[in-house]
């Protein structure tokens, strides 16, 4: 299975969004809205073959974050 890094993600938003973003940038703060969450879930998914459920970019609202979120959910936490 492919781990998600915080670089991965975003690299997504980045293309979702057209604008630069750290790994602790609050996405939603940067304009992530729900068709952005879908749009990078989607890009996520087509580049790693993982599924990442939409409301890991929620709870997570940090790239870090979503990428620790992932990890815990796949290591069964």
């Amino acid at each position: 299975m492919t781990d998600i890094s915080p670089d991965a993600i975003i690299e997504c938003l980045r293309k979702v969004l057209n604008r630069d973003l750290t790994q602790d940038s609050d996405i939603f703060d940067a304009g992530v809205d729900s068709l952005a969450v879908l749009r990078c879930r989607a890009l996520l998914k087509e580049r790693t073959g993982v599924k990442v459920p939409g409301h890991v970019f929620f709870e997570g609202r940090t790239p870090a974050r979503i990428a620790d979120l992932m990890g815990a959910r796949h290591a069964g936490g």
